[in-house]
């Protein structure tokens, strides 16, 4: 997969939940973003091995338990500087101090607004440039 200087960005969506898919896709769709979707962990770490370095970020749902938290330690061990956005139920308030230490650089509960999920975006967006700009 090869891309130009004035690339788009490159987004991994870990998730099994096509609703939740299609809602972070249409957030995304003004940022021109290419999403690529992982349904499970080995799809996901096939994916980050194939174009890990091409990634600018990732975002995961840990509504599917710990196959998503062993994805997350798997992609920030070999990319700590990727901003990762981890989603949690709302009743899943551990999950949210398992994402941060495992890496993550948000997360958010569901349900999402489309406000929450903008902001996210711009910060994920603005975190991946200056991790570019600094090589």
């Amino acid at each position: 997969m090869t891309r130009n200087s004035m690339k788009s960005p490159l987004i991994l969506l870990f998730t099994r939940n096509g609703d939740f898919a299609q809602s972070v896709r249409d957030a995304l769709f003004e940022t021109g973003a290419t999403v690529i979707i992982a349904r499970d962990v080995r799809d996901g770490l096939k994916m980050v091995c194939q174009c890990g370095r091409e990634l600018d970020s990732a975002w995961m749902d840990f509504d599917d338990g710990c196959r998503g938290r062993t994805l997350l330690s798997a992609v920030h061990n070999c990319y700590e500087r990727l901003p990762i956005v981890v989603t949690t139920s709302e009743k899943a308030e551990h999950a949210s101090f398992l994402a941060y230490a495992n890496g993550a650089r948000t997360c958010l509960k569901k349900p999402l607004s489309v406000a929450v999920l903008a902001k996210a975006i711009a910060d994920v967006t603005d975190c991946a440039a200056s991790s570019m700009s600094r090589g």
